[in-house]
């Protein structure tokens, strides 16, 4: 009768390298080790934090291999050597900031060669290098690990006993190493991509602060004018933006803007329309409808397609309390006077689709107690779960229960929790918005040869 052991396949899971016709283990003991291979293929790649995996790997090593010493290096492809980045001396992880090159002592062999290498008696190999574990090592075996023929790293087990590591343990961890360089590749994609996004959160934060610096807060020194602003955007960079400028003695310009899209291009884009904006105020004599023509034949020249702009601008003069608008495909302004709200019906087409646009341009002549709202379509549009929107209807309700002593900040601020309250608890913004609020007060004596000052 044929007394020779019998070899059991041991059966791959996943994506890991296949493994060599030898990849078997014998009897006795194979049901005990098969369930240990099995148990730890699947734990080893459901972990993405580097550090719990190693240790884990090194406790569930100990179960099929006895050895003293256990140490995970891993391939530096820009340095070109192996770096030791976990090691467990009996029970304990120790410090190890070993380097080794290639075909350099056991473990750079092994990893040249692309192949296990056991060795019965180190002190018999002169390829042996001694390491800082502490530990008299006399035997070890080393396991590259491979990933489609890439080297990602290499196992290393000591002990301080001769031949303690025998053919069947090679084949167990030659096994057991694809699935952990599978598992070390994973690790390090997730860390990769978690650093990633750290560093675009991070970014996106100061740029969300930059862009909050570039929003003026407000204007005084404007005689006979409450202005007030609010900005609430969609995600971390908006699309929306305004912007206050000193247009002469007395007079104050006002920009309310909303790119088309959402997130960081369109953040960029407002910039740039901030940035023109701000160099075309210095001839301070164009009209709010020359000054959309100036600045929509900027924008069509940096040849950005696929944006546009919807932009109201405006001159307030507080010598006169007249108000000039000209309108880029914004939503229609909204005018309060005596109590009652009206619609200041003024349009045109955004900023950067066509050349050669002219705009039209409305003049209002203000009284105390009189406030004009712009809003951004964000307003307007702010959507509850049965996707009805806030709408000019309730912005304009709401607008008539506005009293005349009621300061610019306070109506914003109804404004904003109006829509929220629209949108529902928890619910995402559909969309940025801003409001632009002007309320004219009733102040006399006033000097006129201050110009507005923007803080």
């Amino acid at each position: 009768m044929d007394q020779s052991p019998k070899l059991i396949p041991f059966s791959l899971l996943g994506e890991a390298d296949p493994v060599p016709p030898t990849g078997f283990v014998t009897e006795p003991k194979q049901g005990e080790t098969l369930a240990l291979l099995y148990e730890l293929s699947h734990e080893i790649t459901s972990i993405l934090d580097r550090g719990e995996l190693l240790r884990l790997i090194a406790e569930r090593v100990k179960k099929l291999v006895d050895y003293d010493v256990f140490t995970v290096m891993l391939w530096n492809e820009s340095t070109q050597v192996l770096e030791s980045v976990f090691a467990m001396r009996y029970e304990d992880a120790i410090p190890s900031r070993v380097s080794i090159p290639l075909h350099q002592g056991i473990t750079g062999s092994a990893a040249a060669e692309r192949r296990t290498i056991r060795v019965i008696d180190v002190r018999l190999d002169p390829r042996y290098l001694p390491g800082e574990s502490g530990v008299e090592v006399r035997s070890e075996l080393v396991v590259p690990l491979l990933r489609q023929d890439r080297l990602v790293g290499v196992l290393d087990l000591e002990s301080t006993v001769p031949n303690a590591f025998s053919t069947d343990h090679e084949r167990l961890l030659n096994i057991l190493g694809s699935y952990v360089a599978v598992a070390l590749e994973n690790a390090r994609l997730f860390e990769e991509a978690r650093e990633t996004q750290l560093r675009m959160q991070n970014d996106l934060e100061t740029a969300r602060e930059i862009q909050r610096q570039l929003l003026p807060s407000g204007a005084r020194d404007v005689p006979g004018l409450d202005l007030a602003t609010a900005y609430v955007p969609a995600r971390e960079l908006g699309g929306d933006f305004y912007d206050l400028l000193p247009y002469g003695v007395g007079r104050l310009a006002i920009a309310i803007g909303d790119v088309s899209g959402k997130g960081t291009a369109a953040a960029l884009y407002g910039s740039l329309a901030i940035g023109i904006l701000r160099e075309l105020v210095v001839d301070r004599e164009a009209t709010p409808a020359e000054m959309l023509s100036l600045l929509n034949g900027r924008l069509l020249a940096a040849r950005l397609d696929a944006r546009f702009i919807a932009m109201h601008f405006a001159v307030y003069d507080a010598a006169l309390r007249e108000l000039s608008i000209a309108n880029a495909g914004g939503t229609l302004p909204l005018l309060i006077h005596d109590g009652k709200v009206t619609e200041i019906d003024i349009r045109g087409v955004p900023l950067g689709l066509l050349p050669n646009t002219e705009y039209d341009e409305v003049r209002l002549s203000l009284k105390p107690g009189d406030i004009v709202v712009f809003a951004s379509d964000g307003v307007h549009e702010s959507m509850n779960t049965d996707l009805e929107e806030f709408g000019s209807d309730r912005l304009k309700d709401l607008l008539a229960k506005v009293a005349i002593a009621d300061p610019g900040y306070t109506i914003a601020q109804r404004i904003v929790k109006a829509t929220d309250e629209h949108a529902g608890v928890g619910r995402p913004p559909h969309d940025d918005r801003t409001l632009l609020i002007l309320r004219v007060t009733d102040e006399g004596g006033a000097d006129f040869s201050k110009l507005p000052i923007i803080y």
